[in-house]
């Protein structure tokens, strides 16, 4: 059995454990060579008796002996099916993957602190306000920018706050933003007057 297969048992078992028994068939169901495994077929024909389904587990548990007469969970399981109510010994079962356990919690503790890496931003210089072709080089970016910052000594004159209106609605339209995501900042020392930098925050 593959280690992801084990994993997987054994989160089916935790499941079976705390009584989320449509939960760990569906976790067991949804890989075809995992629920052909004698250890998840056993694991269904307990869930099967503490769901009253006497019927179904006791052929779960025929079927792994005709597979595997040496496998005495099931002998016993149907020795023992009908002479008392079954309890299913949850713990025991786990402690057989006991193995795997410490894998599992090196997969989860890598998943939980694993931090990605920042993407750097993206800048790009226009001479001037942009073309449309020069619009067009953002199509990439667009619904991957979180924020834009605009720098620019152009905007500087209050007389140019409607063209700083319709770049920004051209630059939001583009990147599939809010205007409101796009920010004006000072241009950086001896940036030509007429010239716009722009700078993406990716995702």
């Amino acid at each position: 059995m593959a280690n992801n297969a084990k994993i997987a048992l054994l989160c089916a078992y935790t499941l079976a454990s705390a009584r989320r028994y449509a939960e760990a068939e569906a976790l067991i169901l949804s890989d075809g060579e995992l629920a052909k495994t004698t250890e998840a077929m056993d694991l269904l024909a307990r869930i099967r008796t503490e769901q009253g389904d006497i019927a179904e587990a006791r052929r779960l548990w025929q079927e792994i002996q005709s597979l595997h007469p040496e496998h005495q969970p099931s002998r016993l399981a149907l020795r023992n099916l009908g002479r008392t109510p079954c309890v299913v010994p949850w713990k025991a079962l786990c402690l057989l993957l006991a193995p795997f356990c410490l894998l599992a919690g090196i997969v989860i503790a890598s998943i939980v602190t694993y931090t990605p890496r920042p993407v750097p931003p993206v800048t790009m210089e226009w001479p001037a306000l942009p073309t449309g072709a020069q619009l067009a080089t953002l199509a990439p970016y667009k619904g991957n920018v979180t924020r834009v910052a605009l720098s620019s000594a152009f905007f500087s004159d209050p007389k140019r706050t409607a063209q700083r209106e319709i770049l920004t609605q051209l630059l939001a339209s583009a990147l599939n933003l809010k205007p409101s995501d796009i920010f004006l900042g000072e241009a950086p020392e001896g940036f030509p007057a007429d010239a716009l930098r722009v700078e993406l925050t990716l995702q």
